[in-house]
């Protein structure tokens, strides 16, 4: 069984903070911890979104060593303009 990676990220620890969260009473705190997540979440996201993007250039730019834009497009699924966008690192 081949396991993918997003079969690796959990969200029951965000789920169990979020209904800990909407359970506190006072809605300044409850403001306050929502944020305190959301800041926590960022922070723990951001490099793994930039080692990622990273990979898919890489990827992309592997395919237009020997493809077209249009073939890239035919065998990612993506369009040819978002295509052209990943090999230039947007």
């Amino acid at each position: 069984m081949t396991i993918k990676p997003t079969d690796l990220i959990s969200t029951s620890a965000v789920t169990e903070a979020l209904a800990a969260i909407t359970a506190i009473a006072d809605p300044v705190a409850r403001e306050k911890a929502a944020r305190d997540l959301q800041d926590a979440l960022t922070k723990a996201i951001a490099e793994p979104m930039t080692q990622a993007k990273a990979v898919r250039q890489q990827a992309v730019l592997e395919l237009r060593q020997t493809l077209t834009l249009a073939k890239v497009s035919e065998k990612t699924g993506l369009s040819v303009p978002r295509v052209d966008q990943l090999a230039k690192g947007k």
